[in-house]
């Protein structure tokens, strides 16, 4: 997988995500991508530390069942994501919805398709939230301990959970103990 040639594989597609649900390469193994945790990338155990790099493999994620991939027209090469691609590191409250916005400059609406559930992590529950075309992103440590403030001033909470409103939806960020 060269650099180059993603980016001339992508070219045109500036404004939107590229159409990876349309592309259907062969499996091109041998490298390795992973996400950590923290949402740091990493190339056959070395770092990435290119911003513009990683924000355009950002793009051309895809999540086919429960696996990720890089996409291409021409390449498909596995994604090992530890916990989700996207990290929601700050939010914006505008009239009745939630704003969160991720580590690669993409916005969107905390609405009924892009919600948030949790899942089990060791002995934890952790909320992740739906981004974008079945790929999904965590809370970073302030912003997460932020909306736990908010929702407990507020008191936002149901059935043992917390919850923030947004679009008229309760989106659960976490259980009471």
């Amino acid at each position: 997988m060269s650099i180059t040639k993603i980016t001339k594989d992508l070219k045109g597609h500036d404004k939107d995500f590229p159409p990876v649900h349309l592309w259907n390469p062969k499996l091109c193994e041998g490298q390795e991508f992973y996400i950590d945790r923290q949402g740091n990338w990493f190339y056959n155990d070395s770092p990435i530390k290119n911003f513009k790099l990683t924000k355009l493999f950002s793009t051309v994620i895809r999540k086919d069942e429960d696996e990720y991939f890089l996409i291409t027209p021409h390449e498909k090469v596995p994604l090992k994501v530890e916990l989700a691609p996207y990290k929601i590191i700050d939010y914006t409250f505008l009239d009745n919805y939630i704003l969160l916005s991720t580590n690669f400059d993409y916005d969107f609406i905390l609405n009924k398709t892009n919600t948030t559930k949790l899942i089990k992590d060791n002995e934890s529950s952790i909320p992740i939230v739906h981004v974008r075309n079945n790929i999904d992103g965590f809370f970073d440590r302030n912003t997460y301990y932020n909306l736990i403030d908010y929702a407990l001033k507020n008191d936002f909470i149901e059935n043992n959970s917390l919850y923030v409103p947004s679009r008229n939806l309760n989106h659960i960020i976490g259980k009471i103990a």
